[in-house]
């Protein structure tokens, strides 16, 4: 599908576009998302990004040194690391796609309730196909 993998390839350049501008690298602004949704442990955004435990304990380093997050050692169990996203440094993140999100909302805006439930239909269920097929290559590299 050539308009489908023209999206995808619009969104991959937004988010390098915006991770340039901040100085950061594409993965850490894709890691810096799942952060903002929640906190987490080293292994659970290894498990979320794919990417290997060196890899995210560089990555975490990089967001850490540039004041993006910050490790919190658990109460209970000192072992346990969390690592939390800056909310102020989240919110500078957010400002660079505010224009997209301007610019998004007033396409949507363009269709009917019921035309944007088949587009919300849609996108919701792109999503769980390429969940299951990011598993799916992830579980293909570890067999190797």
């Amino acid at each position: 599908m050539p308009l489908a993998r023209d999206l995808a390839a619009r969104v991959a350049l937004f988010h390098e576009a915006a991770a340039n501008k901040l100085g950061l690298h594409a993965t850490d602004v894709k890691a810096l998302r799942l952060l903002s949704e929640q906190a987490m442990t080293a292994g659970s955004l290894a498990n979320q990004t794919g990417l290997t435990g060196a890899a995210v304990t560089a990555l975490v380093d990089r967001l850490e040194q540039s004041g993006y997050v910050a490790r919190e050692r658990d109460g209970r169990d000192r072992r346990r690391v969390t690592i939390r996203a800056a909310p102020a440094k989240i919110r500078e993140l957010d400002r660079l796609y505010a224009g997209l999100s301007v610019e998004m909302a007033a396409l949507l805006a363009k269709y009917d309730a019921s035309e944007f439930a088949i587009i919300a239909d849609y996108i919701a269920k792109a999503t769980e196909v390429l969940a299951k097929q990011t598993m799916k290559l992830r579980a293909e590299k570890a067999r190797r």
